[in-house]
């Protein structure tokens, strides 16, 4: 139950609806009036309403009858009438705490919260023990987000009655949002004693014991809820967000699958996404399989982070493992010409979602869609221009070669394929020119090795019809990178990107703008940042950030767009800008944008370091995976803090000295061997560094996400400016410029907690280094925090 329901129970009880306590006759008209009440009292209120104004016609300033014709226009929901009325009563007789509380609560409904609370006060004040308007009054207080005077009058009205247990619950839920978890834990457990089948309260019990690391202490009240109250669709989501932080992933899981068989959420459906990428021994049935197929293709989260968990479902699944045995072991590659093969792969639901949605991260996987790239390439150079086309080999190739092009074509290639691939265009382009038949196997398998825009005759190209899978690879591969040209060309440029390293890494992003993502992720309803600050560092001292007139982010280094329209989807009231280097990837981002019906954000070209005479500023700053990529990434720092408001918050991340000793080793061997940052060359690398033994520092990189598509693989290994971070450097540049830590954010934190339970706001970064000390490796996918600016 909400706060809306219980406040709707509450006025059904009588506690926060009209009162008629006091009413009593009128001097003049005490006949009609005493009439009045007995209508009013058994529900005749046209009735009682006529009776009122006859005693009006009589004494026009008769309290009781202008307070009772307030409560009837209440009733009937003429809200502007009751306050009228209450007003014309009040003067009469301001000393009435009753008609305050209901003047007030009309207010209130009104959205004139402050003039309601204003009543509400003064009905308090005339009567301090009136429970209602104490709860009233806290009500309003929490929709202010003034939490210390919400919790203030909850105790007040606890002190007279402390048998509201739903003032008590509220109570609760106020100090667990303040950070008083074990004041909360205490407040709920009385609410449960008085009333054991309270599944939201033991629900919420749960949440307080998650937010002080008692993870499964917080699963064992979540599943007395479910047991209480199975409908109660959240608590499942909270429950796997519990287990899976004890460690336990694949229970995880199977809560958050129950809860979606309840109701599907854009909640559960994100929970699932985060369960779902750590359950590597989950006993998969056809109904997970559909499910992780479905949050692929539906956008339940970032696609990529379930492509390893897809791609082990598929290569352990009996038609994806005789799949794999079939096509490496075949002396040649794979016959293609029988289709059996294909056609089986083409009605592989959770397959063609992967290699439609996410890079294949799978290295097993890989080879085995490169050897099969390479036996439909030869297979569509031995079809003839007027053949028909297979339903199942087209559906695969068109299929093949969109994941081709998400991942930039990173498969290895040998210097047959070369040939063929250059033959094959030459074909393409002939026929094309000559308006002579061409089979869609040519376009498909080509766009299995290089993107069709890059065809000389796509123009012409594009005038012809073609049918099902052709267009959808179309729209991919000439469609949509022909709006982002127009896009990038119309990007305005916010400031001018003269420094010679910036220059360097805007042209390695023009090149390659990076990731080419899919699907956009749906998180749900838009919170506060205030909530979501106090979600991620529950222990932590924070100052409010929300503003009412909205709030203003700053993404310093937006890439592809990603975690901008994340950003703009999260926070209620979000207006954002999104900068960065690169017009390719702005253009990128700026059409996912669209596609997504995203308003709220501007997209400009800037450089951080040249941010400094921006007449603008910003409530939160967003700034990940960026900074180090500066000449000087302290000096971009500091131009960002100087456009940050105080009381503002600033996300950063930056990359780990510690955790990128691998990446250092195989930089190295590319400076030996010549490698440059080329396609060619960045494909010929992967393959030698997938060559070394495993436990090598080279043969270690290949497990990193970054390694599956060119763009991410240059970004990884061959970046042109690269500066890494350790722990006491972040302590002394938020100390020299007064930022407090607010936390890191990630898995990283609950290990961090099993090692130092005694830093309960997990904000001590003497300890952090110490942790890190111990496990190199913990900030390998950066250090990501959050700051606070005093």
């Amino acid at each position: 139950m909400n706060r809306k329901d219980r406040r709707a129970a509450r006025s059904n009880r009588g506690k926060g609806g009209p009162v008629v306590q006091g009413i009593g006759p009128g001097a003049m008209s005490a006949n009609l009036f005493a009439s009045a009440i007995e209508r009013f009292n058994t529900g005749r209120f046209d009735d009682a309403e006529r009776l009122c104004r006859d005693v009006l016609m009589f004494n026009k300033g008769h309290f009781d009858a202008l307070h009772m014709l307030g409560l009837i226009a209440a009733r009937y929901g003429n809200l502007d009438a009751a306050v009228e009325l209450y007003g014309r009563a009040l003067a009469v007789n301001g000393g009435s705490a009753e008609c305050h509380f209901n003047l007030g609560q009309v207010l209130r409904a009104q959205g004139r919260n402050l003039d309601g609370m204003t009543h509400l006060g003064e009905a308090t004040a005339l009567k301090r023990d009136y429970v209602a308007a104490h709860v009233a009054l806290a009500d309003m207080l929490v929709a202010q987000n003034d939490l210390e005077g919400a919790r203030s009058r909850y105790e007040q009205a606890l002190a007279i009655d402390p048998r509201l247990v739903d003032a008590r619950h509220d109570l609760a839920n106020i100090l667990r949002q303040l950070g008083h978890f074990d004041e909360a834990a205490a407040q709920f457990r009385q609410v449960v004693a008085t009333r054991p089948d309270y599944a939201e309260a033991i629900s919420n019990l749960g949440v307080v014991l998650s937010a002080q690391g008692r993870f499964a202490d917080a699963a064992e009240q979540y599943q007395r809820a479910i047991a209480i109250k199975p409908e109660l669709v959240d608590v499942y989501r909270n429950l796997a967000r519990a287990l899976l932080a004890d460690g336990r992933a694949d229970e995880a899981v199977m809560a958050v699958v129950r809860g979606l068989a309840i109701r599907e959420t854009d909640e559960a459906k994100a929970t699932f996404v985060q369960c779902a990428q750590s359950a590597m021994n989950i006993s998969p049935d056809e109904r997970f399989r559909d499910l992780v197929a479905r949050a692929l293709t539906e956008g339940w989260g970032r696609s990529a982070e379930l492509s390893p968990l897809a791609a082990f479902l598929f290569t352990t699944s009996p038609t994806g493992s005789a799949a794999l045995e079939r096509v490496l072991a075949a002396p040649g590659g794979p016959a293609t010409d029988s289709n059996a093969l294909l056609a089986e792969l083409a009605d592989d639901h959770l397959l063609c979602a992967l290699l439609e949605s996410a890079p294949v991260r799978s290295v097993a996987l890989e080879r085995f869609l490169t050897t099969l790239r390479s036996a439909l390439l030869q297979f569509a150079t031995r079809t003839e221009p007027t053949a028909a086309p297979d339903e199942h080999t087209l559906a695969f190739a068109c299929t093949l070669a969109r994941q081709c092009f998400i991942n930039e074509y990173v498969f290895a290639e040998t210097d047959t394929d070369v040939a063929q691939i250059a033959a094959l265009r030459d074909r393409i382009n002939l026929a094309v020119t000559a308006g002579a038949p061409m089979p869609p196997i040519w376009l498909a398998a080509l766009g299995c090795f290089a993107p069709l825009h890059s065809l000389a005759s796509v123009a012409s190209l594009r005038q012809r019809l073609w049918l099902e899978p052709l267009t959808t690879l179309f729209i991919q591969q000439v469609q949509e990178p022909a709006i982002e040209r127009e896009i990038a060309a119309a990007i305005p440029a916010l400031t001018a990107i003269d420094d010679a390293t910036s220059i360097k890494v805007r042209n390695q992003y023009e090149e390659m703008p990076y990731p080419r993502w899919v699907k956009t992720a749906s998180l749900g309803q838009p919170t506060s940042i205030d909530w979501f600050l106090r979600s991620q560092f529950p222990n932590a001292p924070i100052l409010p950030v929300q503003r009412a007139e909205g709030l203003d982010v700053l993404i310093a280094g937006c890439g592809t767009g990603q975690h901008a329209i994340e950003t703009a989807q999260r926070f209620a009231g979000a207006r954002v800008l999104a900068l960065d280097l690169s017009r390719a990837s702005l253009a990128y981002a700026a059409r996912k944008s669209r596609d997504a019906g995203r308003r709220n954000i501007e997209y400009m070209q800037a450089d951080i370091l040249n941010l400094g005479s921006l007449n603008a500023d910003f409530d939160v700053i967003e700034s990940s995976g960026v900074l180090h990529h500066l000449r000087d990434p302290q000096q971009g720092w500091r131009v960002l803090l100087s456009l940050l408001r105080p009381g503002g918050v600033m996300h950063i991340g930056l990359y780990s000295a510690a955790a990128r000793s691998d990446i250092r080793a195989a930089r190295a061997l590319i400076i030996e061997r010549g490698y440059q940052d080329t396609a060619a060359d960045i494909r010929r690398c992967r393959q030698e560094l997938l060559s070394f033994a495993d436990g090598t520092p080279f043969k270690n990189v290949t497990r990193y996400s970054d390694f599956f598509t060119t763009g991410e693989c240059r970004d990884l290994l061959f970046h042109v400016q690269e500066r890494q971070f350790t722990i006491p450097e972040i302590k002394s540049f938020l100390a020299e410029n007064g930022l407090a830590f607010l936390g890191f954010t990630g898995a990283v934190t609950q290990a961090y907690r099993g090692r130092f339970p005694e830093d309960q706001a997990m904000t001590d970064l003497d300890c952090w280094q110490a942790f890190e000390a111990e496990n190199p490796m913990a900030f390998v996918n950066m250090y990501q925090f959050w700051v606070q600016k005093g």
